[in-house]
C-alpha cells in the first residue's frame, strides 16, 4: 500500500478508536462513503487492536516486556502497547511490540549498535533505541522505509539531505549523527532523547500554561530557525515530532523527510502529515521555509489551545478544510485569557498566502508576548537573518517635543554656518565676481591674442594654491593675516583653461584637471588666470619644430595681461627651464602692484615670436622646501594614514568576505542592492563629470569608467559582506534602520530617527571643525587659522555641477561610514571588547581629522567633532553616520555662503535644500504619525 494510502487509513483509524466501539460502524459507513477497500484495511486495523489487548495479558509479552525492561531505563506501557501494535504510522516514542519488527531486542548490528527496542513505526519508517557501543552512549536509529531504499535518487537525495542536517548543531533540535546501511537496509542514526512526545503531554493534561506555552514556542522556534538557517526544510512539523525532554527543554526530532530548501518540487513537497501539511504542500507547490512556518502555526495553535486547528471527520474534509479559505476557531474563544499577541502570531503563521506570514521562525519569537527578535536570536546561538533585524519590533519614534527641539537644533546650525562661514570660507575672502563662464572667454581671447586659433576640444575648471596660504600661515602672525587675499594678487584661488587640437582624454576616470592629460601635444594649451582675470601662467606645444624665419615677441602685451607695469620691472637672466622648445626666453624681477613686500619673478619663452611658456615665480615657489617641511609631513602622514587604512580594509573585507560567502553567511540580497546603488550613483557622478567628446576616445572613456564604477560596486559589495554577518550576530542594532532602508521601509519611523538625528550630528561637526576653530581663534585675537572651506572644483555650473556634487557627498558618505564601521569591528575581534575598540576607532579619526589642520589649536576641536561622529555609530548606527557624513560632505563640495547673489549660490541652495528636505523627511517620519500639539482642538 502507498504511504499516502497508509496516512489514510491511519487518520481514520485514529478517528474510529477515540469513539465507543457500538458506534464505529455508523462512523464507518460516513467516513469511508464506498471506498470498501479502505474500510476494510480500517477494520482489520481495529481487530488488530482487539487481539492485541488479549495479546499483552500473555505470558509471551511479559517475558519480551521483561528483557526490554533489563536493557533500557524506560518502562512500557501496555495500555499505548496495544494500539502501537496495530498502527503503521508515526506512532509515540515508547516502545512497540517486538511483533513485526525487523530487530529483536539484544540484535547487533555492523559490531556496533545494539538494538534495545522499537521505538515507533511509521509511513516513513522504524525507529529503533538502541546503545552505541563504540561511543557508549544511547542512540536512535531509523530504518527507512524500502520505497526510498530501492529509489536510487530518492537514497542519493536522502545522503545529501543528510550531510546537510548532521550540521545542524542546536540545543532545541535532535542532533543527526551519521548513515549507515545493514543487509541493504538503510538508516540513520541519531541522538537519543529522554523524555515525552508533545503529543502525549497534550493528551493528558489538555494545554500548557500560557507561560509555559510561551517559553516552549520560544524553544521550538530557536530550534527551527537552527534547521532553515543551514537550508534545511523539516517538512512534518508536528506535536509528534517534538519531544520535552527530561529538563523541560524542546527537542525537534525526525527528520526523516527533512530535505533542502532548494530541492523540493512536484511530488516531493506533498511528504509529511497532512494534518500539518501547509497548502503549497497539500497543492504540490513550492515549499520554502514558510511551508514550515505555516506547520509551525498549527503546533502553536494546539499548544496554546489544547485543540488542533482544523477537525474533520474524514481525510477528505480534512484536505477540503485545509485547501479552502476557512480560518480556525479563535484561540480567544477557547482560552478566554489568552493573550492577543499569540493569537496575532498563531493567525499570521496560518496566513494561506506564505508571504504574508513571518518571513523566519525568529520573527514568530519575536512577535510572541514580551519577544525581542534580536535578543530571542542571540539568546538562543543564533545570528538573526537580515530579514529579522529589519523586521525587529525596536521602537523608533520620537516624542514630538523631542522632535521638534531636533529639527530646531539642525535649522539654528544650519543658518549660523551659512552666517559664519563669510569669515571662515576662503572663497568669501577672494573677489569672485566674474564666473567660470566670464573667465572661459577671457581665456578663449588670449589665446587668440598669442597667435593661437580657438578651436578644438577645451575644459576649465578652479583651483587653490595651498603653497601661498602656507606661506601666509608661516610668516605673517598677525590677527588679520588674510585680509591680504580680498585683493585677489597673487592669486590663493585661480582659474584654469585647458585646450587642443584634438579631443583631451583622460585616461582612468576620464576627468580633464589642470595637470590630466599632460600637456604634450602639439597644439594643446594650458593657461590659468586670477579671479580677476590677469594672466598667471601660459604653457603651448609649438605645432612646427622647424623656423623658417626668425619673429619678435611683443612681451609688452604679454605682461598687460598679467596685469603687471614693464617699466616696473627689472630684466635679468632667465633661470627656470621651459617645458617646450623656445627660441626666445627673457625673465624679470620686481614685485606686484600693491604689494611692494612680495617679490615677484616672471619668467617667459616664445618660439618664431608665438608665447609658448609664462610663469609667474612667486617666494613659496622658490623655497627649497625646508619651510614647509611641517606642513608637508602633516599632509604625507594624513596620506599614509588614510592609505593604510584602505588597504587594511580592503584586503581584510577579501578575506572575510570570501570566508563568510564560503561559510553561506551574509546578506547577498542586501549587498546586491548595495553594490547596484553605487553603480548607479557612480555613473551618474561620471556621466556628469567626465569629459565627453564627440570622438572615438569616448569609447575608451565610457569602458574606463565603467570599469572605474565596477571596481568600486565590487568593493562596497565585498566590504559589506565582510562585516555585515558580523555586525548582525554581536550588533544588529547598530544596523535595523540600515536594513529597514535595503528593504524599502523608508517610511519606518526608526529610519526617520536616525536620518533627523545623522543630519543634526552632520551640521553639528561642520559647526565645531570647520567654523569654531576659525571663528574663535580669531575672536580671542589669535592668529586666524588659513582659511577652511576649498572652492570646490566645479567645471560646470547648473545640472551638471549640483548633480556631480550630490552624487559625491552621497558615495562619500557611504565610503567613510562603511570604513568607520569595518575598523570598529575590526578593533573588537583585536581588542575583544567594545567600549576599548570604540574608543581606538575615535582616536584614529581624531587623529586623522587633526592632520587635515594647519593650526594646532584646532586640533582640539578635531577630537571633538570626530567623537561627536563615532558616537553616532556607536549610540543609533550605521544610517546615522552614513547621513551625518553625507552633511559634511556639504563643505567639500559645495560653496557654503550666505551670499544668494554670487554666481556659485545656486549651486549651494539645491545642496542646501536636499539636506535640509532629508532633515525635514526624518523629522516627519519620526513622529509616527503622533500630532505635534495634542489637545489643540475642542474635539480632542
Amino acid at each position: 500500500m502507498k504511504p499516502d494510502r497508509w496516512r489514510q487509513v491511519d487518520e481514520l483509524f485514529e478517528a474510529a478508536l477515540e469513539r465507543e466501539p457500538n458506534e464505529r460502524a455508523a462512523f464507518l459507513d460516513t467516513a469511508c462513503g464506498d471506498d470498501r477497500e479502505l474500510r476494510r484495511e480500517v477494520e482489520k486495523m481495529l481487530r488488530c487492536d482487539e487481539q492485541a489487548t488479549d495479546f499483552i495479558k500473555s505470558d509471551v509479552f511479559q517475558l519480551a516486556a521483561q528483557l526490554i525492561t533489563e536493557r533500557s531505563d524506560e518502562v512500557p506501557n501496555p495500555d499505548q502497547r496495544t494500539r502501537q501494535m496495530a498502527r503503521p504510522t508515526d506512532s509515540s516514542r515508547s516502545f512497540e511490540s517486538i511483533d513485526d519488527a525487523r530487530f529483536i531486542p539484544g540484535e547487533v548490528l555492523l559490531d556496533r549498535y545494539r538494538i534495545i527496542g522499537l521505538l515507533g513505526r511509521g509511513g516513513m519508517g522504524e525507529v529503533y533505541r538502541a546503545d552505541d557501543l563504540k561511543l557508549k552512549q544511547p542512540v536512535a536509529l531509523k530504518f527507512l522505509p524500502p520505497a526510498v531504499t530501492l529509489n536510487g535518487a530518492a537514497l542519493a537525495r536522502f545522503y545529501k539531505e543528510v550531510s546537510v542536517a548532521r550540521q545542524i548543531s542546536h540545543r532545541h533540535v535532535c542532533r543527526v549523527y551519521d548513515v549507515g546501511e545493514y543487509r541493504g537496509e538503510h538508516f540513520l542514526s541519531m541522538e537519543f532523547v529522554r523524555g515525552e512526545e508533545l503529543s502525549s503531554l497534550l493528551k493528558r493534561i489538555g494545554r500548557l500554561p500560557q507561560d509555559k506555552a510561551i517559553d516552549v514556542a520560544r524553544q521550538l522556534c530557536a530550534g527551527l530557525a537552527a534547521v532553515h538557517d543551514r537550508g534545511v526544510l523539516h517538512r512534518d512539523l508536528k506535536p509528534q515530532n517534538i519531544m520535552l525532554d527530561e529538563r523541560g527543554e524542546v527537542r525537534i526530532t525526525d527528520f526523516g523527510i527533512a530535505a533542502l530548501a532548494s530541492e523540493v518540487s512536484g511530488r516531493e513537497a506533498m511528504a509529511g502529515t497532512p494534518a500539518y501539511m501547509s497548502p503549497e504542500q497539500l497543492d504540490g507547490g513550492d515549499v520554502t521555509t514558510r511551508s514550515d512556518i505555516y506547520s509551525l502555526g498549527l503546533v502553536l495553535y494546539e499548544l496554546f489551545t489544547g485543540k488542533r486547528a482544523f477537525n474533520a471527520t474524514s481525510l477528505a474534509e480534512l484536505i477540503s478544510l485545509r485547501r479552502s479559505d476557512t480560518t480556525p476557531t479563535s484561540p480567544a474563544e477557547l482560552v478566554p485569557d489568552l493573550d492577543p499577541l499569540v493569537e496575532r502570531v498563531i493567525f499570521r503563521c496560518l496566513a494561506r498566502d506564505p508571504a504574508k506570514r513571518p518571513v523566519s521562525a525568529l520573527q514568530v519569537a519575536a512577535a510572541l508576548p514580551g519577544g525581542d527578535p534580536l535578543a530571542a536570536a542571540l539568546a538562543a546561538g543564533e545570528t538573526p537573518s537580515p530579514e529579522m533585524v529589519a523586521a525587529a519590533p525596536k521602537e523608533g519614534g520620537l516624542k514630538p517635543a523631542v522632535a521638534v527641539a531636533l529639527l530646531a537644533s539642525a535649522l539654528v546650525l544650519m543658518v549660523a554656518t551659512c552666517l559664519l562661514a563669510k569669515r571662515v570660507a576662503l572663497f568669501n575672502r577672494v573677489p569672485l565676481n566674474k564666473s567660470p563662464e566670464v573667465l572661459r572667454d577671457r581665456a578663449s581671447d588670449l589665446v587668440k591674442k598669442f597667435g593661437y586659433a580657438s578651436t578644438g576640444d577645451s575644459a576649465y575648471g578652479m583651483g587653490r594654491d595651498s603653497d601661498y596660504l602656507s606661506y601666509i600661515n608661516q610668516n605673517d602672525l598677525s590677527p588679520s593675516r588674510w585680509d591680504q587675499l580680498n585683493s585677489g594678487r597673487p592669486a590663493s584661488i585661480y582659474f584654469w583653461y585647458r585646450q587642443a587640437s584634438r579631443p583631451l582624454y583622460a585616461s582612468q576616470d576620464g576627468v580633464v584637471t589642470e595637470y590630466r592629460p599632460a600637456t604634450a601635444e602639439p597644439g594643446m594649451i594650458t593657461l590659468t588666470l586670477d579671479t580677476l582675470g590677469y594672466l598667471r601662467s601660459f604653457e603651448a606645444v609649438p605645432q612646427a619644430r622647424v623656423r623658417v624665419e626668425s619673429h619678435t615677441t611683443d612681451w609688452s602685451t604679454v605682461l598687460m595681461e598679467s596685469g603687471l607695469d614693464q617699466s616696473k620691472l627689472q630684466s635679468v637672466a632667465p633661470a627656470w627651464t621651459s617645458p617646450h622648445e623656445t627660441s626666445e626666453r627673457v625673465a624679470w624681477e620686481g614685485t606686484y602692484p600693491h604689494r611692494s613686500d612680495l617679490k615677484l619673478r616672471v619668467e617667459a619663452g616664445s618660439y618664431d615670436g608665438k608665447l609658448v611658456y609664462f610663469q609667474m615665480v612667486e617666494p613659496w615657489d622658490q623655497d627649497d622646501g625646508n619651510v614647509f617641511s611641517l606642513s608637508r609631513f602633516r599632509e604625507t602622514a594624513l596620506i599614509v594614514l588614510l592609505l593604510s587604512t584602505f588597504i587594511i580594509v580592503l584586503l581584510g573585507s577579501a578575506f572575510l568576505a570570501w570566508r563568510n560567502a564560503r561559510l553561506g553567511r551574509g546578506d547577498r540580497r542586501g549587498a546586491f542592492r548595495l553594490a547596484v546603488f553605487v553603480f548607479l550613483i557612480s555613473f551618474i557622478n561620471w556621466l556628469f563629470t567626465a569629459h565627453h567628446t564627440a570622438s572615438a576616445t569616448e569609447v575608451f572613456n565610457f569602458l574606463s569608467g565603467v570599469q572605474n564604477q565596477l571596481f568600486w560596486a565590487a568593493f562596497f559589495w565585498v566590504v559589506y559582506m565582510a562585516f555585515e554577518p558580523f555586525v548582525r550576530r554581536r550588533w544588529p542594532g547598530r544596523i535595523i534602520s540600515w536594513s529597514r532602508v535595503l528593504a524599502g521601509g523608508f517610511r519606518d519611523p526608526l529610519v526617520g530617527r536616525d536620518i533627523l538625528i545623522g543630519g543634526l550630528v552632520g551640521w553639528a561637526i561642520i559647526v565645531i571643525n570647520f567654523i569654531l576653530p576659525h571663528s574663535i581663534l580669531s575672536w580671542l585675537g589669535y592668529p586666524p587659522s588659513i582659511p577652511w572651506f576649498d572652492f570646490p572644483a566645479t567645471q560646470l555650473l547648473g545640472l551638471r555641477s549640483v548633480v556631480r556634487g550630490i552624487t559625491n557627498q552621497t558615495y562619500g558618505g557611504l565610503f567613510q561610514g562603511f570604513m568607520l564601521l569595518f575598523v570598529l569591528l575590526l578593533f573588537f575581534v583585536i581588542l575583544r571588547r567594545e567600549r576599548l575598540a570604540a574608543l581606538a576607532l575615535w582616536l584614529i579619526a581624531a587623529v586623522a581629522l587633526s592632520l587635515t589642520h594647519e593650526n594646532p589649536a584646532a586640533v582640539p576641536f578635531a577630537f571633538v567633532a570626530s567623537g561627536l561622529l563615532i558616537w553616532s555609530l556607536y549610540r543609533y548606527g550605521l544610517l546615522a553616520l552614513i547621513i551625518a557624513d553625507f552633511v559634511v560632505h556639504l563643505v567639500i563640495f559645495f560653496p557654503i555662503t550666505s551670499d544668494l547673489t554670487a554666481w556659485y549660490a545656486a549651486d549651494f541652495v539645491v545642496a542646501l535644500l536636499v539636506s535640509l528636505g532629508l532633515i525635514v523627511f526624518g523629522f516627519y517620519t519620526s513622529l509616527a504619525g503622533q500630532p505635534l500639539i495634542r489637545g489643540a482642538f475642542p474635539d480632542e
